[in-house]
Parts: C-alpha cells; sequence; structure tokens
C-alpha cells in the first residue's frame, strides 16, 4: 500500500500526488531493496528511471526504519539536487564561485533540514516534492539565490592582519581535527550541528570552512589549480592560521555538545 499525503488544503482535502507517480510508485514497491537502489541510479535516458517524486517517497520512508536503504537512497537523491544547481566550480576547474556555492549549500541544507523534521514526525513542506519535485525544488532554488544576492551584496569586509599568529591554545585545540572525517556526513544531527557551528564563524573562516568542505586545496605548486590562497587572495599562512581557529572553534562546539 502506497503511503498517503499528510498535508490538506484550506478546505481539509488531503494532497495527492499525480496518479502517473502513484501509479509508478506501485511497481516500485514490489522491488526488492538491492533492484530499487539499481534502479534509482539510472538517468532520464534508461526506459525505467525513477522519478525524482518517486525517489524522495522512498527517502522518506526509510529514513527512519530502513538506514541500509536510506544511506544510497539520500546520496543518490543528493547527486540529482546538485545536479540541478549552479556550479561552484568551472567547467575548467580553474575558478570558483563562493556566491554559488553559497546557493548550493543553502538548497541542500533547507532539504536536509526538512527531512529531519519529517524522521521526527512528519514535514508537510516536502509533500509537494512528491506531487511535483522540479517545481518546489526550482521555488526553494529561487529563494537560495535571492538570499545569497542580497548577502553577496553587502560585500562583507574579509580583511584580517596576516601576520596574526595563532595561540599554543588554538594549535592544541585543532590539532587533529577533522570536521569532514565522520563516517557519515550524511547523518542528519551531525550535519545540523556542524552546519549550525559553521554559521558562528567570523566571514574569512567561514569561507575557508566552506572551500575545504569542498575539497580546494590550499595552496598549490601547480599554478593552474584553484586553491583557497588564489580564491581569497590571502597568503598560505594566513589560511592556514584562520583554519586552525575555525577547526579549533568547530571542535569545542561540536565536542563540548553546546549546539
Amino acid at each position: 500500500m502506497i503511503i498517503p499525503l499528510q498535508k490538506q488544503t484550506e478546505g481539509g482535502t488531503l494532497y495527492t500526488r499525480l496518479p502517473e507517480t502513484e501509479a509508478r510508485l506501485t511497481e516500485l514497491v514490489t522491488l526488492t531493496d538491492e533492484n530499487l537502489i539499481q534502479l534509482c541510479k539510472q538517468s532520464k535516458t534508461h526506459p525505467q528511471y525513477v522519478p525524482s517524486e518517486c525517489l524522495l517517497y522512498f527517502v522518506r520512508r526509510s529514513a527512519l526504519s530502513n538506514q541500509t536503504l536510506f544511506d544510497p537512497l539520500f546520496r543518490i537523491l543528493s547527486e540529482r539536487i546538485f545536479r540541478k544547481l549552479p556550479r561552484a566550480v568551472n567547467h575548467g576547474g580553474n575558478s570558483v564561485s563562493m556566491l554559488n556555492s553559497d546557493i548550493q549549500e543553502s538548497v541542500f541544507d533547507r532539504i536536509v533540514e526538512m527531512l529531519m523534521i519529517d524522521k521526527a514526525g512528519y514535514e508537510e513542506r516536502l509533500d509537494i516534492f512528491e506531487i511535483r519535485f522540479d517545481l518546489a525544488f526550482s521555488n526553494l532554488k529561487k529563494d537560495a539565490q535571492e538570499k545569497s544576492y542580497r548577502s553577496e551584496n553587502r560585500n562583507t569586509d574579509l580583511e584580517y592582519d596576516d601576520s596574526e599568529d595563532v595561540t599554543i591554545e588554538v594549535e592544541t585545540a585543532s590539532e587533529g581535527f577533522n570536521p569532514f572525517g565522520e563516517t557519515d556526513l550524511n547523518h542528519f544531527h551531525y550535519r545540523r550541528e556542524l552546519d549550525a557551528a559553521i554559521e558562528t564563524l567570523p566571514d574569512l573562516q567561514k569561507r575557508i570552512i566552506e572551500m575545504l568542505r569542498l575539497d580546494f586545496p590550499i595552496d598549490s605548486i601547480d599554478p593552474q589549480e584553484i586553491t583557497i590562497s588564489k580564491a581569497l587572495n590571502k597568503s598560505e599562512k594566513t589560511i592556514h592560521n584562520h583554519k586552525n581557529k575555525a577547526f579549533a572553534r568547530l571542535r569545542s562546539l561540536l565536542e563540548g555538545g553546546i549546539l
């Protein structure tokens, strides 16, 4: 049986999925978990492509009771989401747009937040994604773009003293700590705490952490490679110093249970 949606109109009528979505779900629920995962991996050109409305249905229903199914399906959904968003790095790999990076993070974090709420009880805002995924996603992306554009236009001051060294305490606190070293960053609770902790950082440190999260190197001997130092126009020493300060603060917040 396909579980119905719970969101209601102002008149008290339950929202319903499109008939073709319901029909597809009826087929998909008969599959084994392994076959469902393999089918969800297929591209739009595949004759049995699984629409995102259906993929989300299984992500929501497996989040609480079937982690083995949830993990791969969530990764597939995440890949689809990022393909619909503006690229943070250009195709040549030699420049990065922090604006696009902000948009990516904002959209993805909103979806993760809704899934967390849904796992804890029920999140009605996700119902529209099971009806018209692309339309709901387009509205979400538009909101994130407008927010990021406003933030970009404020021209945040990122100037810091390049000569400022970190203290012994900061070095000790940051040593051996990697906020992205968790075995599964997709775990909702950890990701939510990490994102909240990053938001408390000064702007320069936040930018550095965002680029580290995207696997950009701080510096490189390759003059063609985009690096954090080049993108932020700061010396390697400055980037390392502020990275250590950021790591020390994140470690304090995450391990201290402050968030």
